[in-house]
């Protein structure tokens, strides 16, 4: 009886291991579907899991952060190899202290998009995000974005119709590279007229990037850029989890839409 049963335990325990094994891959991604919860160590209440259909079809993991009867919507960006984990707590903050809805999703061959990585796509993706929005009802969304997640969302914004409410820019790259392409914004040939930008000054290529961003945007006849410059060379997420400033003038800026 102790062996069938010891049989049985050890049987369950394989199972539940190949389980495991098809659900978080090798390449270190989960699956588009996972539970926020199984993906994430936070998670804020009012999250949702959802996925996200790119043009070509490729199926992204995402999230939803926020009310559903939001009026406002925004899309993250996220700089480098960061997941949708480590900013869904600034997402539910943005969502308690605006009343916005925030779509965030993993990019290609990252988090919960296993796959091949393609920056190339993202611009395309990050459009896809706002019609996901704008299909629920939202009209007026903000983009924000971190590190490289800017040049996807510079790039994007030359096709966003209409245009976003609010552009919020975190420490920006404008060109991102990978083994598909480079995505190159420094043409910057469409900025929003409520634009808003902080940085670390600490970093002088993020600064120079700074300065590229509020020269074409005079040169555009647009309104003054919002900066905040913080002095510090924290970079990208560690610029809004280590200074409250920083935070609070991206929540400002979500804030301006209303």
């Amino acid at each position: 009886m102790r062996v069938a049963v010891t049989l049985v335990v050890v049987g369950v325990l394989v199972a539940a291991g190949l389980l495991i094994q098809e659900r978080y891959r090798g390449d270190g991604t989960v699956e588009p579907s996972t539970p926020l919860a199984e993906q994430c160590a936070e998670v804020p209440q009012d999250a949702q899991r959802i996925t996200l259909t790119g043009r070509d079809g490729r199926i992204l993991g995402a999230a939803l952060v926020g009310p559903e009867g939001a009026t406002v919507g925004v899309v993250l960006r996220q700089g480098g190899a960061q997941r949708i984990c480590e900013w869904l707590p600034w997402a539910a903050r943005v969502a308690r202290e605006t009343g916005a809805r925030v779509l965030l999703f993993d990019r290609r061959g990252f988090g919960s998009s296993p796959g091949e990585r393609n920056l190339t796509a993202e611009a395309d993706d990050t459009l896809a995000a706002v019609q996901r929005l704008r299909e629920s009802g939202i009209q007026d969304v903000a983009l924000v974005a971190s590190s490289m997640g800017n040049s996807a969302m510079y790039t994007a914004l030359d096709s966003m119709r209409p245009g976003p409410c609010a552009v919020v820019s975190v420490s920006p790259v404008l060109v991102a590279t990978d083994d598909q392409g480079t995505v190159d914004a420094t043409d910057l040939p469409t900025l929003a007229d409520n634009l808003w930008v902080t940085w670390e000054t600490g970093n002088a290529g993020i600064t120079r990037n700074v300065e590229r961003v509020v020269r074409r945007a005079q040169a555009l006849g647009l309104p003054a850029v919002h900066e905040h410059p913080v002095d510090t060379d924290d970079h990208s997420l560690a610029l809004i989890r280590n200074h409250a400033d920083a935070a609070d003038f991206t929540v400002e800026a979500v804030s301006s839409c209303g």
